[in-house]
């Protein structure tokens, strides 16, 4: 009956199978008895796998509030560059005496580069973390999986506490730069408070009162001056009306000379008398002072002229003419040296007064100086006021940083001493690794059904495949459809007796081998699942060796 279009035709499926079940039966043995080999024969690795759990602080951080503040991730992965660094890996490598075979041949960085193969990390879920190592040996891979995972317990430990001590050592350099700007605004401070001591705020009302005196000095010292220069008119006035007596008494004497009347024992001394030039020059210092040149002039004549009348005096007394004592005993020499003295005593007077006048004018002008500065005081104190309220402001925010530093230096140290006695978060080893039972590859459980399918695939695909290219006819309707005719008559291939059992002899020998093959595979199949293929193995490498 022909086949309905769009319909699958089963029996003709299995028929193909039928007809090629010796090749697709012997492709599977093959493919089978080859994936059993790849379990029984390729090396075996183990991998051992450390659980980490990462353990959080101790102390709430409400008490204490931790510095460290990088994620579990981040210390991972510093950590993992730590243990994937060369000399860290060799440094396993030799202490575990790992790649015994390979480590005299390859180069350090092609070792640390196998061994970073066989290392992986993984975070399985949020806190925890594996350390896993792939080794030929699983007793090593064990202890290699525990150090690996010991190690990063202590570099977290580590790597915490050098980041809170790095924290607070950072914080104290900061309080120490800080402590320096403190101590500047400080000198800075002191030096414009001894600067503008007398114009710092709450000094104005002092600065008023010492004003007010300074102010009232004044009108006194201009006082005292006017007392004074009011003395050295009366003075004055009195030393010009001596003057005046004087020089009319000393002309009157010269009038007298000059007629030759009989002025006693004088008249021989009137040629030299120093007298009129110590009158004159009396007068003159009225009007000058000692340097004047007319003065200087007058002194020397003064001194010749006494000189010369000591002389007179003394000749005339050898001679007898006058008596000790009795030279100058006229009533006019006697008027006049007393005019004089008196004249002397008040021009003395009146230089005493000049310099009494000359202090309380230098006393003025230094009072004035100084109420100048005072005033000068009271204009600059807005100005000062507000310079002092500019550096005490700077000085109170750089202390108020300071006072925040210190403080976060000190939870900075607390918190160190808390990474110090593990009380921080940390690493933990919750499940260290075992010695692996089975093998990380070749992973049986999954090998021998892979083989088992790929054996399949191979078979069924080998059959179709070479039905598809077979140009033969294997098939009544494959014939009528080549042919477009019908066809009559099907004649079965006719054997003799002696082929037919020639054919059922060989039928049965490959049955007998197929299935000697399958049982012994069935039977590797079994070792390999239940675990006891490695007896196996090294009772075959005994017999072989």
């Amino acid at each position: 009956m022909p086949q309905q279009a769009g319909t699958i035709d089963l029996r003709k499926y299995l028929f193909i199978l039928r007809r090629r079940w010796a090749l697709c039966l012997a492709v599977f043995l093959v493919v089978l008895a080859a994936g059993i080999a790849y379990c029984l024969f390729w090396p075996r690795v183990y991998e051992a796998t450390a659980l980490v759990v990462v353990q959080p602080q101790k102390v709430p951080g409400t008490i204490v509030a931790p510095t460290v503040t990088s994620k579990m991730e981040e210390r991972l992965q510093i950590i993992t560059q730590q243990v994937l660094s060369r000399t860290r890996l060799m440094e396993i490598i030799e202490r575990f005496d790992l790649y015994p075979e390979a480590r005299h041949k390859a180069v350090p960085d092609d070792m640390a580069e196998r061994m970073r193969k066989d290392i992986s990390i993984k975070i399985t879920r949020q806190h925890y973390f594996t350390v896993s190592f792939i080794y030929r040996e699983p007793k090593a891979a064990a202890t290699v999986a525990n150090a690996l995972a010991a190690f990063y317990v202590d570099s977290n430990l580590r790597l915490r506490e050098d980041d809170a001590v790095g924290t607070a050592r950072f914080l104290a350099r900061e309080m120490e730069r800080m402590r320096g700007q403190l101590k500047e605004w400080e000198n800075k401070l002191t030096d414009f408070k001894k600067a503008h001591l007398n114009e710092l705020p709450g000094s104005q009302d002092r600065l008023l009162a010492i004003a007010s005196r300074q102010q009232d000095a004044i009108a006194k010292i201009d006082f005292h001056v006017e007392i004074e220069r009011t003395r050295q008119n009366g003075l004055e006035f009195e030393i010009a009306d001596l003057t005046f007596t004087i020089e009319d008494v000393a002309l009157k004497k010269a009038q007298m000379m000059k007629r030759g009347e009989a002025v006693g024992a004088g008249d021989d001394l009137a040629g030299d008398d120093p007298a009129p030039i110590r009158q004159e020059l009396e007068s003159m210092l009225v009007r000058y002072t000692d340097d004047h040149p007319d003065v200087i002039r007058l002194k020397k004549r003064l001194a010749i002229a006494e000189a010369r009348h000591e002389a007179k005096i003394a000749k005339l007394r050898a001679e007898g003419k006058i008596k000790d004592g009795e030279e100058n005993m006229d009533s006019t020499e006697l008027q006049l040296g007393s005019l004089k003295e008196s004249r002397t005593k008040y021009a003395k007077l009146v230089a005493e007064s000049k310099e009494r006048v000359k202090a309380l004018q230098a006393e003025r002008v230094n009072v004035e100086t100084a109420l100048t500065q005072t005033r000068r005081y009271i204009q600059n104190m807005p100005a000062v006021a507000e310079r002092l309220q500019e550096l005490s402001r700077g000085y109170d925010t750089l202390n108020q940083a300071y006072e925040n530093l210190h403080a976060k230096w000190l939870e900075a140290n607390i918190s160190a001493n808390l990474e110090r006695t593990q009380r921080g978060e940390q690493f933990e080893v919750v499940d260290p690794a075992e010695v692996p039972s089975s093998p990380y590859q070749p992973n049986v459980k999954k090998a021998l059904p892979l083989s088992i399918a790929l054996a399949l695939g191979l078979a069924v695909g080998l059959a179709f495949g070479l039905s598809y290219i077979d140009t033969s006819f294997t098939s009544v309707e494959q014939a009528e459809r080549a042919s477009e005719l019908p066809v009559l008559v099907v004649l079965p291939p006719l054997f003799t007796q002696e082929e037919q059992e020639r054919k059922k002899r060989r039928l049965m020998t490959l049955i007998a081998v197929y299935a000697s093959c399958g049982f012994v595979l069935l039977a590797l199949m079994g070792l390999l699942m239940t675990g006891r293929a490695e007896s196996l193995k090294r009772l075959a490498s005994n017999l072989f060796n």
